[in-house]
C-alpha cells in the first residue's frame, strides 16, 4: 500500500511539476528582461498632474517661466518604448493644462534651437518654430551655434514665429533684439542676452539671462541651454538648465515678497513620457511635415540588411508571409500574434508611417524593390514578417532549402533595428528575447494578445464580424464577452456585422438589407446595435442572454436585463436605425469579411481556433 501511494505522489510530481516549472521559469524571463530595460530606461522630470496639484495647493507663485533649450528642433522622441520622455505635442499640451488651471506663465528657449544643413533640416526647424508659435513662446534666445547660421536663414525661420529672436548686439536688425520684458501678472519680467542694460534692469522685477551671461550683475535667473543641475549662488542667480531635444519641460516658479523682490523660488523638469496628452493643432502640423519629409528620403538608405547575401541577390525578392503559410502553418498563427506582426499599427497609432527611418524597421524589405513601399495601404508586407530575419524568400517558395534561407539564429541583425537609441538594454537581454520568436512556442490566445498589446500600445482595438444567428458566432461570443468585461475599458471593442445591401430593393421587401438567415437575422442584427447605443452597459448580457435563445422572442432577454422594449421597438421603426446598420456593416464589405465569426486585433485577422479555442464552421 505505502509502495502504491509512492508510486502516485511520484506520478503527481512529473505530471504537475514541469508545466509549474515552465511557468516559473517564464515568469523569471519576463522579470529579467523588464529589470534591465527599466535600468536602461530611466524617467526623467516630475509628472505633469503631481507639480499642476502642488502649485494649487499651495501659495501661488508670482511669476512661472516654462522653458526649453538645446532642443535642435528636435520634433519628438521614435515612440519606440513607452518610457521616452518628449515631443512637441505632449510638450503644447502640458502648456495648456498649466493655462486651463488659470497658472500664468511665460514662455521661453534658451537657445541651441537650429541644426543641420540640409533643406529638409531647414524645414524641420521652421516646423519647430511653427510649433512654438502654436504654444505662443515670449521669445527665442540665438546661441552662438544658432547665430552660425546666415542671416538669410534665420530671417526665414523668423518668418514663421510670432516671438522675438534675442540676440546680443542686435544692431538695427529687424529680425533680433538683445532683449524683451514681459508682463506677467503684475510684475514685469525681462529676458535678456548679453549684458543688462541698466535701463532695462530698473523697470523689471526679474531679469532672466537665457544662455550664458558672461557678467551675472543685475541678473536674477540664468537658464541655460545646457544640461546642469539648478543651482543657486551666494548672492547671485539661480541656474537652471535643460535636458536635450526637448525631452522635457522646465518649470521655474517664483514668489515676490511685498517689496516686489524675489522671496524664494522651486524649479523642476517635467517628463513628457507617453501619460502626457498631445495637442491636436500641434500633432497636425508635425504629420503634415512628415507627409512632406517622406517623398524626400533616400530608399537606399533605409535598408535593412544591405550587405546580407540574400538581399543582395538580383534574382530574389520577398513573398510576404502570406507565401510562408502555405508550408509552415504551425510557425505562421505563433508569428501572427507577436509584436513583431503589429509593428506596422504601431508606426498608425504614432502617425510615423511617412517616416522611412521608421518605416524600414516596422515593415519587411523597405528600400528594396520588391519590399513594403510607403503609401501601399494593401501592402502584404506590413510588420516585421518572416523575411526580416530569414531573408527575402521568393527563390525559396519557388525551391525550398536551406541554402537559399537564413536560419534566422543570428542575433546580431536584431541590434540593427533593436539599438541603442530604439530599444536600450535590448543588447543585454537579447538571448532571453529569442524566446519570443521561437516558433515552437505555442500561439498566444485572446487574453494574452491583448495583454500585451495593451502593456506596448495602450489601447488596442478589437473587431468581432458576426451574423446574430450564426451558431459559430454564438458559441465565438459566449468566450468573447467575458474576456470583454475583464479587460473593460482598456481596449476598443466594436461589433461589426455582415450582410449586404440590395443595389434595387424591392417596394415588396420588409428589408433592403440581405443576410444569411434572411429578414429575423437582419433584424436582430439591427436591435443588437440599437441596444448597444442605448444600454451600453447591458448590451453585451443581451448578447449572452440573446445566444441562447434565438428561437424565442427577443424581449425575454431584453426584459429581463431593464431594457425598455417599447424604446428599442420605436427606434427600430425609424430610418435612422435603417442607416446605423448600413453604415456598420460597410466595415465588412470595405475590408472583405464574409465568414461569422471574425476576430481583427488592431486591424490583424485570426482565426477562431487560435485566440478562443473554438472549432465550428463558419457561416458564409
Amino acid at each position: 500500500m505505502k509502495r502504491a501511494i509512492l508510486v502516485l505522489i511520484v506520478l503527481t510530481l512529473a505530471v504537475t511539476l514541469p508545466p509549474l516549472y515552465s511557468q516559473w521559469a517564464e515568469s523569471q524571463r519576463i522579470k529579467q528582461i523588464q529589470a534591465v530595460k527599466q535600468q536602461a530606461r530611466p524617467v526623467v522630470g516630475d509628472r505633469l498632474e503631481t507639480v499642476l496639484s502642488g502649485f494649487e495647493s499651495g501659495e501661488p507663485p508670482s511669476v512661472v517661466i516654462l522653458y526649453t533649450g538645446s532642443t535642435r528642433s528636435h520634433l519628438e522622441p521614435c515612440g519606440c518604448y513607452q518610457e521616452q520622455s518628449g515631443g512637441l505635442p505632449r510638450r503644447a499640451y502640458a502648456i495648456d493644462q498649466f493655462r486651463k488651471r488659470g497658472i500664468q506663465t511665460i514662455l521661453v528657449d534658451a537657445g541651441n534651437i537650429f541644426d543641420g544643413d540640409a533643406e529638409i533640416d531647414a524645414r524641420r526647424c521652421e516646423t519647430n518654430i511653427k510649433a512654438l508659435a502654436a504654444m505662443r513662446y515670449s521669445a527665442v534666445a540665438l546661441s552662438e551655434s544658432d547665430l552660425s547660421y546666415a542671416d538669410t536663414y534665420l530671417k526665414r525661420q523668423h518668418a514663421a514665429a510670432t516671438f522675438p529672436f534675442l540676440a546680443p548686439d542686435a544692431g538695427h536688425n529687424d529680425f533680433k533684439q538683445p532683449f524683451v520684458v514681459e508682463q506677467i501678472g503684475q510684475h514685469n519680467v525681462a529676458f535678456v542676452v548679453g549684458e543688462v542694460d541698466e535701463e532695462v534692469a530698473a523697470q523689471s522685477d526679474v531679469v532672466v539671462a537665457l544662455g550664458d551671461p558672461k557678467n551675472p550683475k543685475h541678473i536674477d535667473v540664468v537658464i541655460s541651454p545646457d544640461e546642469i543641475s539648478a543651482t543657486v549662488s551666494k548672492d547671485g542667480p539661480i541656474y537652471v538648465g535643460c535636458p536635450s531635444e526637448g525631452k522635457t519641460l522646465g518649470v521655474l516658479a517664483l514668489w515676490m515678497d511685498s517689496n516686489r523682490e524675489l522671496a524664494r523660488h522651486y524649479a523642476t523638469e517635467l517628463a513628457l513620457t507617453a501619460e502626457v496628452g498631445e495637442s491636436e493643432s500641434v500633432r497636425q502640423l508635425l504629420t503634415d511635415f512628415y507627409r512632406e519629409f517622406a517623398s524626400e528620403t533616400p530608399l537606399q538608405d533605409s535598408r535593412l540588411f544591405a550587405k546580407q547575401l540574400l538581399e543582395q541577390q538580383q534574382e530574389n525578392g520577398y513573398a510576404s508571409a502570406a507565401a510562408c503559410q502555405h508550408c509552415h502553418e504551425q510557425e505562421y498563427p505563433q508569428w501572427a500574434a507577436t509584436r513583431h506582426a503589429f509593428a506596422y499599427e504601431t508606426l498608425l497609432k504614432k502617425e510615423r508611417y511617412f517616416d522611412a527611418r521608421c518605416v524600414s524597421c516596422h515593415t519587411t524589405g523597405f528600400g528594396y524593390q520588391t519590399g513594403f513601399q510607403i503609401g501601399d495601404s494593401d501592402s502584404t508586407l506590413k510588420g516585421v514578417q518572416c523575411e526580416t530575419c530569414h531573408g527575402p524568400g521568393k527563390q525559396h517558395v519557388g525551391n525550398p532549402k536551406k541554402s537559399n534561407i537564413r536560419s534566422g539564429a543570428d542575433t546580431s541583425l536584431c541590434l540593427q533595428c533593436h539599438d541603442p537609441k530604439h530599444s536600450p538594454g535590448f543588447a543585454d537581454v537579447v538571448a532571453l528575447h529569442t524566446k519570443d520568436v521561437d516558433h515552437s512556442r505555442a500561439p498566444m490566445n485572446l487574453e494574452e494578445l491583448l495583454a500585451s498589446r495593451i502593456a506596448r500600445m495602450g489601447k488596442p482595438t478589437l473587431e468581432l464580424f458576426v451574423m446574430s444567428h450564426c451558431p459559430y458566432a454564438v458559441q465565438a461570443e459566449e468566450k468573447l464577452i467575458p474576456i470583454l468585461k475583464k479587460f473593460g475599458d482598456a481596449i476598443d471593442f466594436k461589433l461589426q456585422f455582415i450582410a449586404q445591401e440590395k443595389e434595387v430593393p424591392s417596394t415588396q421587401d420588409i428589408t433592403p438589407f440581405i443576410s444569411l438567415r434572411g429578414y429575423p437575422e437582419v433584424a436582430e442584427d439591427i436591435r443588437q446595435l440599437l441596444i448597444a447605443q442605448e444600454y451600453p452597459d447591458r448590451y453585451l448580457d443581451y448578447i449572452l442572454c440573446r445566444g441562447k435563445k434565438l428561437d424565442k422572442s427577443w424581449e425575454a432577454c431584453a426584459q429581463k436585463l431593464g431594457i425598455d422594449v417599447a424604446k428599442v421597438q420605436a427606434l427600430f421603426d425609424t430610418s435612422g436605425a435603417e442607416q446605423l446598420f448600413r453604415e456598420n456593416i460597410a466595415r465588412a464589405a470595405d475590408l472583405g469579411i464574409k465568414a461569422s465569426p471574425t476576430i481583427l486585433v488592431d486591424g490583424h485577422k485570426f482565426q477562431m481556433s487560435q485566440l478562443l479555442r473554438a472549432s465550428g464552421t463558419p457561416c458564409e
